[in-house]
């Protein structure tokens, strides 16, 4: 192997380090407002419905305009856009950390929101791109351990934050996230970028994902997926103190602890995809999982911490479901350039189920207690496993989009 070989795919793995560490950067904004939520609403006395709010601000913003969020980021040129997307949150949390209520922190919410999706969108499009055939599985499946990540490593300062104080927390970020985006203008992969297309041609985009029954069939899983991981994580917490009487602290700790161990999954599933699990076994697995550990979890029999490290269990192999997706989304694009509006169906897909399944799930243990809740998690669950006998069998069509992707990784 020449110098030049050499050179180049050592330029290759700082380019996907430096792409999954902005995303890990972008998602810690998540991980940030949760943390936070005690001291802000002391801070600015807000009510439990605005607190809410900031927290679920890029859930919502993501469930409403995720598919269009990707599109234009496309447009935009995906290499500006994320570059942009990471100065934005840095914008965001300067506000953030200055705001004097709550109205201005929401408004500094909703810029991070843009600057989130502004990279999130852009990163697996990148990532695709250079990344050599072999590995484009692997990576994509490790890319999608930036949520927890991201939102696991804010989570572990709570210990220091009545030290550090929530506004600093902010202006760390602000730090952070603009360093990422000089890194990102100095040394990220160059893309190509795209001329200026009309309005027509940008909903034609939109248009020619939503009608690929493929690309359908993948933001369904996604949506099944993140029904069933945030419903435990929303209800881990609740359960815990309320049916099993564990203090707040207990059932915070083991709750992130199981949180903990989806980013496990996530990573996991890069190395099934590469020993040779297909991508609809991997999905079938998590989900099958999911339907197995419902009773363990909301049926009452078992002590809080076999219930802690049974919902542990179930988050880490349902992990193994969306880096599965990530992975597949290459393969299910109507075309390469059409990546970033798949990824964004994906997304909004995933934001979707982030506010549907604990809103449900909340609602039906209200009415009937939490040993009822199997009643509706189980089949859920087996519903995500139809989604993946249908992955399996959309993704026997020919993949000429990467063929595409190959070619232009090699190039």
């Amino acid at each position: 192997m020449n110098s030049e070989v050499v050179e180049a795919v050592d330029n290759r793995r700082l380019y996907v380090w430096l792409l999954i560490g902005s995303g890990v950067v972008a998602s810690a904004q998540i991980g940030k407002a949760i943390i936070s939520l005690p001291m802000i609403r002391t801070d600015l006395a807000l009510g439990l419905d605005l607190a809410g709010l900031i927290v679920a601000t890029f859930a919502t913003l993501g469930a409403s305009f995720g598919i269009g969020a990707g599109v234009m980021v496309q447009r935009m040129g995906v290499r500006r856009a994320l570059i942009g997307g990471m100065g934005t949150l840095a914008i965001g949390n300067l506000i953030g950390a200055a705001a004097p209520n709550e109205f201005v922190l929401l408004a500094a919410r909703i810029f991070e929101g843009v600057g989130f999706f502004g990279a999130v969108l852009t990163i697996p499009s990148m990532l695709s791109s250079i990344v050599a055939r072999d590995d484009r599985d692997f990576v994509m499946a490790v890319w999608s351990a930036y949520m927890p990540t991201g939102i696991m490593l804010m989570l572990l300062l709570g210990p220091l934050l009545p030290m550090i104080g929530w506004r600093n927390l902010w202006l760390a970020n602000a730090l952070i996230a603009g360093g990422c985006g000089v890194l990102l203008a100095l040394y990220g992969p160059a893309a190509a970028e795209r001329e200026h297309e009309g309005s027509g041609k940008f909903f034609a985009e939109a248009a020619n994902v939503v009608r690929e029954p493929r690309c359908l069939i993948l933001a369904f899983a996604f949506f099944a997926y993140s029904c069933q991981i945030f419903s435990m994580a929303f209800a881990l917490p609740l359960l815990l103190t309320s049916a099993h009487r564990l203090t707040l602290g207990a059932a915070g700790l083991l709750s992130a602890a199981a949180l903990a161990v989806s980013a496990i999954g996530h990573v996991s599933s890069g190395f099934m995809l590469r020993a040779g699990v297909p991508v609809w076994a991997n999905i079938a697995i998590a989900f099958g999982f999911f339907a197995a550990s419902g009773l363990a979890v909301y049926g009452g029999t078992l002590p809080p911490a076999a219930v802690a490290l049974a919902a542990a269990l179930a988050l880490g192999v349902g992990g193994l479901a969306p880096g599965a997706l990530y992975a597949a989304a290459p393969q299910v694009a109507p075309s390469p350039r059409a990546l970033p509006p798949t990824i964004g169906l994906l997304q909004q897909a995933s934001n979707l189920g982030q506010v549907v399944g604990p809103v449900v799930l909340g609602l039906w243990v209200e009415h009937f207690g939490w040993r009822a809740a199997t009643a509706i998690v189980t089949p859920a669950a087996f519903v995500g496993l139809v989604a993946a006998l249908a992955i399996r069998g959309a993704m026997q069509r020919p993949n000429t989009v990467a063929v595409q992707l190959n070619q232009l990784a090699e190039g």
